[in-house]
């Protein structure tokens, strides 16, 4: 009950969320959601940081991936179209040989929320949006890109794609400890998600390995529709309770309103519930799902 509640009280949220600002694409929500005061990495391998908002402007400065930047401001009425993506300028401040500096990047040279273990960053954020074909129709996508970075020096790096409609609308980043995988240092978890009942919320994994290499994991996602049904996923990892050695378990929670009602006038969910298990390869980095 106290998932169905949660999300409900998002569903319910939602009706009153507003993008920050229309961009020339279908879909109108910004997945940056930068504000003022936001730190953030820079995201490009190199970002020409400008004396004012415009390419023609002279470049005052060099930053790398994974240097840290804090947004003064957007400017939605700077809008820049590269690599698929129409999207502002930003006003930056950040420091360099101790000094503090300011000036204007492309909001797609920025990451999406900084993720860090020690001095270990994993940047990531849309490098570009394509259409792609599914079938005989043309789909846009974006394509994600996720960077390990440690001291100004990019040490690996992976792409995956999403689609570009409602559950890309926000993104999301964690950051774990290897929890019992064999060579694995970290897990890190990069999601997107929309701002409307019914869009679901699909979360990506990966590994940083200890030799590293950044590996895929298991996929999850959740749903719900106010009150009336919802999907829940999550995972069990080897060093977790119930956890088994290089087994990752997907457990599902699904629960849908039925025509019944109990006996205070709600009405009766029927429930069902899964166990999916993989099995995870610490030498090759590969998971491989496990029959029932």
């Amino acid at each position: 009950m106290k998932t169905m509640l949660f999300f409900t009280l998002t569903c319910l949220f939602a009706c009153f969320a507003t993008p920050l600002f229309a961009q020339e694409q279908e879909f109108i929500f910004n997945t940056w959601s930068l504000n003022k005061d936001d730190s953030r990495y820079i995201f490009a391998d190199t970002a020409l940081v400008r004396m004012s908002p415009d390419t023609k402007q002279a470049a005052i400065d060099t930053l790398l991936a994974g240097d840290d930047i804090t947004t003064v401001e957007v400017l939605p009425g700077k809008m820049l179209t590269l690599k698929g993506l129409t999207l502002p300028w930003v006003q930056i401040k950040y420091k360099k040989d101790g000094v503090e500096k300011q000036g204007y990047v492309w909001e797609g040279l920025i990451s999406f929320p900084p993720m860090r273990r020690g001095d270990m960053k994993f940047v990531f954020a849309y490098d570009r949006r394509v259409d792609t074909l599914i079938g005989n129709e043309k789909h846009p996508q974006y394509i994600v890109k996720l960077k390990a970075v440690q001291a100004r020096k990019i040490l690996a790096a992976t792409t995956f794609r999403i689609m570009d409609d409602e559950s890309a609308g926000f993104s999301y980043a964690k950051v774990m400890a290897g929890l019992g995988l064999t060579n694995v240092q970290n897990i890190v978890s990069v999601g997107f998600g929309g701002a409307a009942c019914g869009v679901s919320t699909n979360y990506y994994y990966f590994a940083w390995m200890k030799d590293g290499r950044i590996a895929a994991l298991p996929e999850r996602m959740d749903v719900g529709d106010a009150g009336v049904y919802y999907h829940e996923e999550s995972f069990i990892f080897p060093g977790e309770k119930n956890g088994l050695p290089d087994i990752i378990i997907l457990k599902m929670h699904e629960e849908e309103e039925t025509d019944k009602l109990d006996k205070n006038g709600e009405p009766v969910m029927s429930v069902k519930e899964e166990l999916t298990k993989y099995s995870w390869d610490g030498v090759n980095g590969t998971f491989k799902k496990l029959g029932k």
